[in-house]
């Protein structure tokens, strides 16, 4: 009876742990060595127009059971920038890209389309999925503008486009990317949504309403790129960059009826937030001189790096991508601003190499990795698993990290430093 007990608490040990560890970190839920489409949507699979060594993720987004992959024109034989998969897959290795709404605009405009390059998406709470089409080709050493810069609205519920707008050249600055965008909208104030949009090479932040259907540009010093954290060492290559403001995660509506918006660098290791009473007012957004009106947040500490971040609404939860810890961070927005209350959720340095989008969804928190600076400086393997769609719970992502300290929201407002 004993041994029998003893055998019995063994068993129970291992169901708990391996239970436990499964609530941990975060779970690879698609995997792939090569991207590939369908071949029933119209995808002409034939070289020139597919060249599988040339395809690489670099958004992940997800609506009900649809899940958005964005693949920019960075090299030639892309054959569709916006795409998407079923979510409940049986198939979860190599599963073939379906362009979304379909193949036919995602065709270069000469061949009668009209997406050349999507980066990322944002999906708001209308039922409207958001992209910025950069109408650059990004060849190396070719840079071609195909058509320019665009807003791109599409209804999820019909899959039409309800929205087209064309950025302004005042919009635009030299080196100008933008490469994400994030949507500031409630449900109910659907024709009243603003757009924020970080210009990574131009340092600064490009606005647009959805009601005026106008847009205007942000300028401020803590878009820039931060000099002492330029150098990255990822996948075992050492390298410089000089990417600027690359992000922005927005909060629950504070009780003036705004949203904070936190946003960094690529390459700098301090978070930064600016009320968007400030973004969503022209004249404001536009004034030469801000006086207080940004806030030195957080230094995350040394290697943080950051690229993609998302927040979590109701739990305050605030996510990132850390590119040269193979890791995905937090910090909790209702606890103290300091290092300490920083933590990392997840790291592996074989199979989280560039954690290049991050996205929070509903309860759940994605992350896509796509080992871009190996694709970039030297040669991927195409036998072996790249790119990698992971999702996890958010309360299970954090478990046992700082980020799950979650305060009473209704304490004191916490100290906010000016620089």
């Amino acid at each position: 009876a004993k041994h029998q007990k003893m055998k019995l608490a063994l068993v129970i040990g291992i169901v708990f742990l391996i239970i436990y560890c499964d609530s941990k970190g975060l779970n690879e839920e698609f995997t792939w060595s090569r991207i590939s489409y369908a071949p029933n949507n119209g995808v002409d699979l034939s070289e020139p127009s597919y060249i599988y060594e040339n395809n690489i993720p670099m958004g992940v987004n997800r609506w009900n059971n649809k899940l958005f992959i964005t693949l920019a024109r960075r090299r030639v034989g892309i054959p569709s920038t916006l795409n998407y998969i079923w979510a409940n897959s049986s198939q979860r290795h190599n599963v073939p890209l379906i362009p979304y709404p379909n193949f036919e605009i995602n065709q270069l405009p000469s061949a009668g389309g009209m997406l050349v390059s999507v980066y990322r998406t944002a999906v708001d709470s209308c039922n409207r999925l958001w992209m910025v089409d950069t109408g650059l080709l990004e060849y190396p050493g070719n840079n071609t503008r195909v058509q320019q810069s665009a807003i791109i609205v599409i209804d999820l519920l019909t899959d039409q486009i309800i929205r087209r707008y064309e950025l302004k050249a005042s919009d635009m600055a030299a080196g100008t990317n933008l490469a994400s965008i994030v949507i500031d909208v409630t449900p109910t104030t659907c024709h009243q949504a603003f757009a924020y949009m970080p210009d990574l090479g131009g340092y600064g932040m490009v606005v647009y309403s959805f009601e005026e259907n106008n847009s205007w540009r942000v300028s401020h010093n803590y878009f820039f790129v931060e000099a002492l954290a330029g150098e990255f060492n990822i996948g075992g290559i050492r390298f410089q960059w000089n990417d600027g403001v690359f992000s922005v995660a927005l909060s629950e509506l504070r009780s003036d009826g705004y949203r904070n918006a936190y946003f960094h660098s690529m390459a700098g290791h301090n978070l930064y937030s600016v009320s968007t009473k400030v973004l969503r007012n022209q004249t404001l957004a536009t004034r030469s001189y801000h006086e207080s009106d940004f806030m030195v947040e957080l230094n995350r500490g040394h290697e943080s790096q950051a690229s993609s971040s998302d927040l979590h609404k109701t739990s305050g939860l605030l996510f990132f991508g850390l590119v040269n810890q193979n890791a995905l961070g937090c910090w909790n927005t209702f606890t103290p601003a300091k290092p300490e209350n920083f933590d990392v959720v997840y790291k592996n340095p074989h199979k989280f190499i560039y954690p290049c989008d991050v996205k929070v969804s509903g309860e759940d928190i994605i992350v896509l990795t796509n080992t871009m600076p190996v694709f970039l400086y030297r040669n991927l393997d195409y036998d072996q698993i790249n790119f990698r769609i992971w999702v996890k719970n958010v309360y299970q992502a954090v478990k046992d990290t700082k980020c799950m300290e979650i305060p009473y929201r209704n304490s004191p407002p916490r100290p906010r430093q000016h620089y």
